[in-house]
């Protein structure tokens, strides 16, 4: 049922210093000026990222796309049932937004998430504002209280797949990749980290050099996921509990290969060894 990851909504303190780091340091495009938020590409979407300075947004948002408002209307009954907070998005506000029709959505561990249709894309090529070899917006990682009771709503109701676990994290995909959305174990209410594929290993380890050099927080990496093979840098974001990540294509899923199981260590996540400051992601306890 899930088509496409879409965007992510970032409360901020500070819209300049956001917006510095989306252009400056990540690379992305600025596309689109609101009264109180800023909207950034990494691609074909209209946006993929929006920094929201309002107050308005308690906590990160995440929003996916499905094909038909019937489905909306599916989904919502269903969700409601398994006990996820379950709005209808007005119709301005949707078009504010650049969708059709939306549900906005609070899990089970109070992630908020909007389930959209007809989410626009722009027709203009998307032009990055430095080379970090960006080729799109590729995943999310959502902090969760249970992630095997959270990603049972994904699997039953949003028809996603369970690609593979880590202790008690879990890889969620619906399409070629082996996946868009990872939940994972974490005591912070706002865990967060946005995930753009780049084109190449060297894409990486240049973002490596260029980020050190000006004195932006490397969490996690450079190292390579053994799950999905993907070689990641992750980074400090917007705010204390957001971070951004680039990484390269992940392996193909081979079709019915069942989830695999990986030990709860840090030696599952990275096979370089690479130290992680992330807690939920192989960082040391706090």
């Amino acid at each position: 049922m899930l088509e496409q990851l879409r965007f992510v909504r970032i409360p901020v303190s500070s819209l300049g210093e956001g917006t510095r780091r989306a252009v400056d340091i990540v690379g992305l495009q600025h596309c689109e000026r609101l009264p109180e938020a800023e909207r950034f590409r990494s691609d074909a979407r209209y946006y993929s990222v929006e920094l929201d300075g309002s107050g308005s947004t308690p906590r990160p948002v995440v929003g996916l796309s499905v094909r038909t408002v019937e489905q909306l209307d599916e989904i919502f009954l269903k969700l409601s049932e398994r006990n996820w907070d379950v709005e209808v998005i007005p119709t301005d506000l949707c078009r504010s937004r650049r969708y059709y029709a939306g549900l906005a959505c609070r899990d089970l561990s109070g992630n908020l998430i909007e389930l959209v249709v007809r989410p626009e894309d722009r027709g203009e090529r998307y032009f990055p504002s430095r080379d970090a070899g960006i080729t799109g917006f590729s995943q999310v990682i959502l902090g969760s209280r249970d992630p095997a009771a959270d990603a049972a709503v994904w699997v039953d109701i949003l028809g996603a797949r369970i690609t593979d676990r880590v202790g008690d994290a879990v890889y969620l995909g619906w399409d070629d990749q082996h996946h868009r959305v990872m939940l994972v174990p974490s005591k912070r209410d706002s865990f967060l980290v946005v995930g753009f594929e780049v084109e190449s290993i060297d894409a990486v380890m240049q973002s490596k050099y260029f980020l050190s050099e000006r004195q932006i927080a490397i969490v996690r990496g450079p190292g390579k996921e053994p799950a999905s093979g993907e070689v990641f840098l992750t980074f400090a974001g917007p705010t204390p509990d957001s971070y951004f990540s680039y990484s390269t294509r992940s392996d193909p899923v081979p079709a019915g290969r069942r989830p695999r199981q990986f030990a709860d260590s840090p030696a599952s996540l990275c096979s370089w060894g690479s130290v992680s400051d992330l807690e939920e992601l192989g960082g040391p306890l706090s």
